[in-house]
């Protein structure tokens, strides 16, 4: 999972790599040359996410690890023949883009399934962050990659969509080949053939509130996710004034702090501390998200650089837990049909995908500090409004409409 994320977000990197410094050394007949090509390329990545979910509703019960490698192997073509369709043009290019991210859709619906099938009840709030972990640990590979691809290979950018691919390939057989095909609770059983799944009742989980309250919260962190992961490389290089190596870093260096937040909280989640369901997953909500909506908006209206990068790497750092709260509301409201709700998730992420490079265009003609600063104004309000919804609107107990076939999931 954590390569597959790389192969989306890298282009997000090599980007400020692939564009010259001066604009007069820039070739004009190069498709990157103009920037609403380059929110296009952001956009065919947003259209893949959006189709990439749609395949896993109609196989639930399939072997997970046969699904996995078919993504991986989507994944893999899309870095591997990038820097060729490069060459070649904007369309060949946009393909990659697309199968990119057509196989990081099936993000959450894997991390769902496998920690539903093969993880401990008690410890599944502590499984899934470190599942949801692939999308910090991800960007550290890649900006950092990325960052020496650029500065020191022979074949620059390049080199790191070949790295990448290589990785890919050999972290997808080796999930194969030492997965075993047994549920945690059910060791003496099979695997069970692949089928098409029945019986989802759509119309109660659609109009359950506390799903929509968590589908909107997840928007609202996807924004603030997006906006980071695809444009803090170009805010901290060209806004900013660091160089390319020292962009690497900086943008990487709040995952570190990301993956220890999302790991350490989630054990905190499953001991409970004798909380409910709902206030185990709303106060650390309330404890990040606060201070990271603040972070941003600071980011914005500071002056001085090196404050403003630091308030930047704060809201990183602290905005990631979000998931793994809008996952486990899902898994313990929906039960057995949370992989629903979780492909719903990545289809409103891809939709927020697809707006976002169109508002960043609209919103930051001219890339400078001022134009930035109302985006991260607009982004603090809305995490502040998506997070003040769930706390007040979401009930983490299981729905009505799972109690038939289900067990309760806890927190």
């Amino acid at each position: 999972m954590t390569l597959v994320y790389s192969n989306r977000i890298v282009f997000g990197f090599t980007v400020i790599c692939q564009q010259p410094d001066n604009e007069t050394l820039a070739d004009p007949d190069y498709y990157l040359s103009d920037s609403l090509n380059v929110a296009w390329m952001f956009t065919a990545t947003a259209i893949g996410m959006i189709f990439g979910p749609m395949p896993l509703s109609l196989t639930q019960g399939c072997d997970t690890r046969w699904l996995i490698v078919g993504y991986g192997a989507i994944s893999i073509v899309s870095v591997l023949f990038y820097p060729l369709a490069d060459s070649i043009g904007l369309w060949p290019a946009l393909i990659c883009r697309f199968l990119g991210g057509f196989s990081q859709g099936s993000q959450l619906h894997f991390s769902n399934d496998i920690v539903l099938r093969w993880t401990p009840k008690a410890e599944m709030s502590l499984f899934f962050s470190i599942m949801l972990a692939a999308s910090q640990i991800g960007p550290l590979f890649t900006m950092i990659l990325g960052g020496e691809m650029c500065t020191t290979s022979c074949l620059g950018w390049k080199a790191t969509y070949y790295v990448l691919a290589f990785f890919t390939f050999i972290s997808t057989v080796s999930f194969r080949l030492l997965l075993h095909g047994r549920r945690f609770d059910e060791q003496t059983h099979k695997e069970p053939q692949c089928k098409t799944l029945g019986g989802v009742p759509y119309k109660s989980l659609l109009t359950d509130v506390t799903i929509w309250t968590s589908l909107i919260m997840f928007s609202g962190y996807y924004v603030g996710m997006i906006v980071y992961q695809q444009y803090s490389p170009t805010f901290i290089k060209q806004v900013l004034n660091y160089s390319i190596r020292e962009t690497g870093y900086f943008s990487a260096i709040p995952m570190i702090a990301a993956i220890v937040i999302k790991v350490g909280l989630g054990k905190l989640i499953d001991f409970g501390f004798g909380m409910s369901d709902k206030w185990r997953l709303a106060l650390p909500l309330v404890f990040l998200e606060a201070p990271s909506a603040a972070a941003l908006f600071l980011t914005g209206y500071m002056d001085d650089r090196r404050l403003a990068l630091g308030f930047n790497m704060l809201f990183a750092s602290l905005h990631f837990f979000v998931p793994v709260i809008c996952s486990r509301t899902i898994q313990i409201r929906a039960g057995q049909y949370s992989h629903f709700a979780m492909n719903i998730n990545m289809i409103v992420a891809g939709i927020a995908q697809i707006i976002i490079p169109i508002g960043v265009h609209t919103a930051v003609p001219d890339n400078t500090r001022q134009q930035w600063s109302h985006v991260f104004y607009f982004i603090a309000v809305l995490i502040c409004l998506t997070s003040i919804s769930y706390v007040f609107l979401t009930n983490a107990r299981p729905a009505k409409w799972t109690k038939s076939t289900s067990k309760v999931l806890p927190a």
